[in-house]
């Protein structure tokens, strides 16, 4: 539902330009693999996370699907996404009006 409405915003209410196809790419790139895991954002952690999901991360394991655009990234604090990056990206170049 929230990468739905996050699209239809993005597209309704934004000029097009490079930030909007940026910002797109990174919705798109976390909600396919936040869609093709059940749900779930898989998270590379450092440390093993304990009991049943509670939030949208949940542990990589090998049964996932489309990791390579999961949380790989980052250090044992905080772990980012292609997307999470593409996002960011997004916001950058529209802030600056490029």
């Amino acid at each position: 539902m929230f990468w739905g409405l996050a699209a239809v915003v993005l597209f309704l209410e934004w000029p097009a330009g490079i930030a909007q196809y940026t910002f797109a790419a990174g919705i798109l790139c976390n909600a396919s693999v936040t869609l093709a895991n059940g749900g779930f954002m898989p998270v590379a952690a450092h440390r093993k996370m304990r009991g049943p999901a509670r939030s949208l991360w949940v542990q990589k394991h090998s049964g996932m699907r489309l990791t390579f655009l999961a949380d790989n990234f980052g250090n044992r604090f905080i772990r980012f996404s292609i997307g999470d990056v593409l996002l960011l990206a997004g916001i950058i170049v529209s802030f600056f009006g490029v």
